[in-house]
């Protein structure tokens, strides 16, 4: 009886161990997909390409209002910047951007939970099954 529960405590123990060293390399893999130095010396275009997006952008925002400056029918003396189809600009650079930071977020979402799942065995299927939860609707 005395064997059993030494061959049970010590497959505890590697089992402990082996818990111990997957959330060990866990945290560094999630360490290093945050570190933004890491990604940038890993992906440089990526980073680029989302400053000068950044800064196109930013300009098209904060540009002079020149010849297309268009006058607001409701209020004759403030200027506002209204494009050729009547819609403001600042509005639709908002728009813009909102539709981007979404769509980034739900990117980032997906890699994530992607990485984990390849981790974590069993973790997709609850993952699912939280998510199938919470968009349920709740009675009262």
């Amino acid at each position: 009886m005395d064997e059993a529960a030494d061959k049970i405590e010590a497959q505890i123990d590697r089992t402990r161990e082996r818990l111990g060293s997957n959330l060990r390399e866990l945290e560094d893999r999630i360490d290093a997909a945050t570190d933004w130095r890491e990604q940038f010396r890993a992906r440089p275009h990526v980073f680029l390409g989302g400053a000068l997006a950044g800064g196109a952008l930013l300009a098209a925002v904060l540009r002079p209002a020149a010849p297309r400056q268009a006058f607001d029918s409701s209020t004759e003396d403030h200027p506002r910047f209204v494009s050729r189809n009547g819609v403001d600009g600042r509005e639709q650079a908002l728009e813009l951007w909102n539709n981007i930071k979404g769509a980034l977020i739900g990117v980032a979402a997906m890699r994530i939970t992607a990485y984990i799942s390849d981790l974590v065995p069993g973790f997709d299927e609850q993952f699912r099954h939280a998510a199938q939860r919470h968009d349920a609707p709740r009675t009262r």
